[in-house]
């Protein structure tokens, strides 16, 4: 059992500007450039307690105890430049282009792991002798370059209006990654808490590797190119509006890294085009409802991290990238009725469906060298649907309303999973079994209630929120019956602003009123849980448990 307490630092700024020319009423060109800037510093305490036999004993109150802190400064920053022109060219053609830079750099500059040992006897703790600790030094930089050009025709096409749109665009992004790691150990392996130190900073340590560790895949580059081409028409006559088109994308993924030492796949690359079809109706049965029905084809291609064969120790488990991981693509059907009885009002009720072919989930694997080596790794492993219902409604009541939506999802996806069972001659055995479970991270039940006031004319404008997120999968496990769930949790804010005159308005926020905690469970109960702290979720056995405490925000805009 860990404990973990976080104490941390945020200082953030950025700066904005944005800057327009109108060369005439038909022709305008837009720069904006914005810079952010965020530093973190963070210490984290973690006390370890040795379940099991020999280790924790709930009666005496013994236990073989290890303490842990990790120091770590973060720097992340990130700039973007973006050019665009509108141009009215005749009455029925016009173009609008955007050229766009984006740099962002992020760097762990040091980041420390202290290690000690300790006793727990008759209730009382102790903190003994410093184990090996490390440093750990990581940056990485990821820069885009994109262009986008669309053009727009209006026509008449025996008696309809019709618009048409075409363009493409063109993106490339590159990513530098850099780690090293140096493995530290004490001058003094007795050296004893409270007698030779009482500050980490009083340990003399030698460095076991004075190269450090950067022969290792986390040492890379990469790269996606992204072209693309589309074209679309929308008719604009009422009552039946139609939207429809298709896209096609051409992506070249890779990456290669500096220091190969022997990997299977020192360089890798996916190269693949999609075509991507949608439709979309609306039919205006009166002035205040209408019906919309749509189908349309979506990519989800993996990140630079993910397809790198990295390997790192982060947290619980050592993690790793898949090179062989495979885009996911989602065919989507959706159907829905609006009511707009009045201005800020509306009802919505939809259904939805889709279908997705390789989707992405992360789950625990066992090595099949290592046997027994665990990690966490992302993965193709079959195809899913998800079918669910959508309602969403606001209503108000002078300067009172209520805001409410709710979300069914029937999400389904049969993967092959790992059974011990034991044979007839009473040895065990691993069989390979097909389990039919939710899609990793959906839920089937997502729901939010917000209570509004608006006051236009005094200037007040105030929501009190909560949402409800049902369980769901957190981690997908290679053995049946054994996925990491997400318990279901309710969370509320609070907010609120008021207009001061001359420009000035006042704000308040509150998050997560009710400090409501991140809970991991695994849907079993060993008959031992019993016995040990914190296992207190009904009929499930608690893998973790995060409190995040609650935030307020009080500040005074001005606009000029």
């Amino acid at each position: 059992m860990s404990e973990r307490q976080y104490s941390e630092q945020q200082t953030r700024y950025g700066l904005h500007a944005k800057l327009d020319f109108r060369l005439n009423e038909l022709n305008k060109i837009q720069w904006y450039n914005a810079f952010i800037n965020l530093t973190n510093a963070q210490i984290r305490d973690t006390k370890s307690t040795e379940l099991g036999i020999g280790g924790f004993n709930p009666v005496l109150g013994n236990a073989t105890l290890g303490y842990e802190t990790r120091s770590r400064l973060t720097q992340q920053r990130i700039y973007n430049s973006t050019l665009q022109g509108t141009h009215q060219l005749t009455d029925h053609f016009g173009l609008n282009w955007s050229a766009v830079y984006s740099k962002a750099t992020n760097e762990v500059p040091d980041q420390t792991y202290i290690p000690l040992l300790g006793i727990r006897q008759n209730f009382v703790e102790t903190r003994t002798t410093v184990q090996d600790g490390s440093r750990r030094w990581e940056h990485n930089s990821d820069a885009d370059v994109a262009g986008y050009l669309n053009l727009t025709l209006k026509t008449n096409l025996a008696g309809i209006a019709v618009e048409w749109m075409a363009g493409g665009l063109y993106r490339d992004k590159q990513r530098t990654n850099f780690y090293n790691n140096y493995q530290l150990r004490p001058a003094n392996l007795f050296a004893q808490y409270g007698v030779d130190f009482t500050d980490y900073s009083q340990i003399s340590w030698t460095i076991q590797n004075p190269l450090g560790s950067v022969a290792t895949a986390l040492n890379y580059d990469a790269s996606e190119k992204t072209s693309s081409g589309y074209l679309q028409f929308r008719t604009t006559d009422h009552p039946l509006e139609v939207t429809g088109g298709v896209r096609v994308e051409h992506t070249d993924q890779g990456y290669a890294m500096k220091f190969p030492i022997g990997e299977d796949n020192p360089t890798g690359s996916q190269v693949y085009t999609d075509i991507l079809p949608s439709l979309n109706l609306r039919y205006r049965l009166h002035d205040k409802t209408n019906l919309r029905a749509s189908y349309f084809r979506s990519l989800n291609r993996p990140g630079f991290f993910e397809i790198v064969p990295y390997r790192i120790v982060y947290e619980e488990y050592q993690e790793r990238g898949n090179p062989k991981l495979k885009r996911a693509l989602a065919d989507n059907i959706d159907l829905r009725y609006e009511y707009f009885p009045r201005s800020l009002e509306q009802f919505m009720v939809g259904v939805f469906y889709k279908y997705l072919k390789d989707p992405i989930e992360y789950t625990l694997q066992r090595d099949a060298i290592r046997g027994q080596d665990i990690y966490y790794s992302p993965g193709n492993f079959g195809n899913a649907t998800n079918y669910g219902l959508e309602l969403d409604a606001i209503k108000y009541f002078r300067q009172f309303g209520i805001k409410a939506n709710y979300t069914y999802t029937h999400s389904r996806i049969t993967t092959p999973k790992s059974r011990r069972i034991r044979n007839a001659q009473g040895d065990l055995e691993t069989i390979s079994v097909n389990q039919t479970r939710p899609l990793y991270g959906q839920s089937a039940h997502v729901a939010n209630l917000s209570f509004l006031y608006k006051d236009s004319q005094h200037g007040w404008d105030g929501q009190l929120a909560a949402s409800y997120t049902g369980d769901r999968i957190n981690t997908v496990s290679q053995f049946a019956d054994n996925d990491y769930y997400q318990k279901g949790f309710v969370q509320m804010d609070a907010s609120a602003e008021k207009r001061l005159g001359h420009g000035f308005i006042a704000f308040a926020k509150a998050n997560n009123l009710l400090n409501t905690p991140m809970e991991i469970y695994v849907r079993s109960v060993n008959s031992s849980n019993a016995e040990v702290p914190n296992q207190d979720v009904s009929g499930k056995t608690l893998i973790r448990r995060d409190f995040y405490q609650r935030s307020y925000v009080l500040g005074i805009r001005y606009k000029l």
